[in-house]
């Protein structure tokens, strides 16, 4: 099980795949889902190994207790939290729920202590609008909404402590503007013509995804044409204004792969050959373990590599040719 250094820790244990977890993978987050699990007294962990071990159809990414936040199904991937063939979702956000967004179950009930479970909730929504750069008035439906036939959740359960609906939102709100910096999905879009530190900062992502502006907070003609550029090489509609979707392509973590220079063969070792290995991994070779040592897989890896490059020798030695290759191809 990992966990994640924030406020309240975020856990993770991922269930099998089967019936409950296709493994299939999650389009754009759109929206965020809010359930309760309408079985009070369960606990995130009871209800993550019901899904695994019994597989109905059926599942959500993230279940929430008064002591744990914990991720059944990575986030980038498809859940089966809401119904399909209900046309709300559809209506309002032009996906399916299952396809475009995040499942949240509340644990309630029985030895659950309701506020701090509620407080994991409220936070967890804050933090996936930051993670993903959504609107809690626009991008946080409740299960209810979407399904009002045959749902009631989560009102189901705040109703039972005297919270509603709007309270809950402007309490996502709250945290979200608190703990996370203001909320960018608040004054999102941002286009030419806009000034101050949310532009900057946009600046400041564009500039570490390698474009050549300025950070001076001013949306100009060179951050448009950035922000173009980045929307075309992301798969984005390229108008040049920074919304929800561009500001969460912008937002997400990038993992680096640095390359050492040198020449690196058979029988080398060390955290350089690391380096090589991990960005091997990246590039869909077989490298072997990550432990450092330039052995035969590895080489026969560096040699797949070169093969794909008729100004590379196949010779499965790492040199400042092959680097060079290797760089252009992680970006």
């Amino acid at each position: 099980m990992e966990s994640e250094r924030v406020k309240y820790p975020i856990s993770r244990s991922y269930i099998r795949t089967g019936n409950s977890r296709s493994g299939r993978k999650l389009g754009t987050v759109l929206f965020i889902v809010s359930h309760d699990t309408g079985n009070p007294g369960t606990s995130a962990s009871q209800n993550r190994n019901y899904f695994n071990n019994q597989q109905p159809s059926a599942s959500a990414h993230t279940f929430i207790d008064d002591k744990t936040i914990l991720e059944i199904i990575p986030l980038d991937e498809v859940a089966f939290h809401v119904q399909y063939g209900i046309t709300e979702d559809n209506r309002r956000y032009g996906a399916n729920a299952n396809d475009a967004s995040i499942g949240v179950e509340l644990c309630y009930g029985g030895s659950i202590n309701f506020q701090q479970a509620y407080s994991r909730y409220v936070w967890y929504h804050a933090y996936l609008c930051s993670r993903f750069g959504l609107n809690p008035d626009k991008q946080i439906i409740g299960h209810y909404t979407l399904d009002p036939a045959r749902r009631t959740d989560p009102i189901n359960s705040f109703s039972q402590y005297g919270i509603s609906w709007a309270q809950f939102i402007r309490s996502v709100k709250q945290v979200l503007a608190e703990e996370f910096g203001a909320p960018a999905a608040d004054t999102l879009p941002v286009r030419e013509g806009d000034s101050g530190s949310l532009v900057k900062s946009i600046q400041q992502n564009l500039i570490t995804a390698g474009f050549t502006i300025s950070a001076d907070g001013v949306f100009g003609p060179a951050t448009e044409q950035a922000v173009r550029a980045f929307q075309q090489k992301n798969g984005l509609t390229a108008d040049g204004i920074v919304g929800p979707q561009t500001y969460s392509a912008l937002n997400k973590p990038k993992q680096s792969y640095p390359l050492p220079s040198g020449v690196y063969r058979l029988g080398a070792s060390g955290e350089p050959v690391k380096q090589i290995q991990r960005a091997l991994q990246k590039l869909g070779l077989k490298p072997g373990s990550i432990d450092g040592e330039y052995g035969p897989q590895t080489a026969a890896a560096v040699r797949k590599f070169q093969s794909r490059y008729s100004a590379l020798a196949d010779d499965g030695v790492y040199g400042p040719s092959t680097r060079s290759y290797m760089l252009s191809a992680l970006k």
